[in-house]
């Protein structure tokens, strides 16, 4: 068996050393280009319409219109056209009531 000189077992463990420094440089930039990917706006879409896809989330959104549109409604058709303050103010009050309850009778 050879006998290594110190010089030798250093020049080694720098050898060593460097290629553990190669490949997680290589491990980084492989996590650096998946992180990329994933945050394209194509990419980000793609997943948002991909949770928007379940029955859950379509129901929510639904239900959530719904009260929406009808506080919405609610509103118009009690202050219509009017310029009067206080006739807004009462729409805007019927409107956050209106959306409030139904949202809480549908779920």
């Amino acid at each position: 068996m050879k006998v290594l000189t110190p010089t030798q077992k250093l020049n080694n463990a720098i050898a060593l050393l460097e290629q553990k420094q190669k490949e997680e440089f290589q491990d980084v930039k492989n996590q650096f280009d998946s992180l990329i990917e994933t945050v394209k706006p194509v990419n980000l879409l793609n997943r948002t319409l991909k949770d928007f896809n379940t029955p859950e989330t379509k129901t929510n959104l639904i239900n959530s219109v719904t009260s929406i549109a009808s506080g919405y409604i609610s509103r118009k058709l009690l202050v219509g056209e009017s310029t009067n303050i206080f006739k807004k103010l009462a729409g805007y009050t019927l409107q956050y009531a209106v959306t409030n309850f139904i949202s809480k009778k549908i779920n």
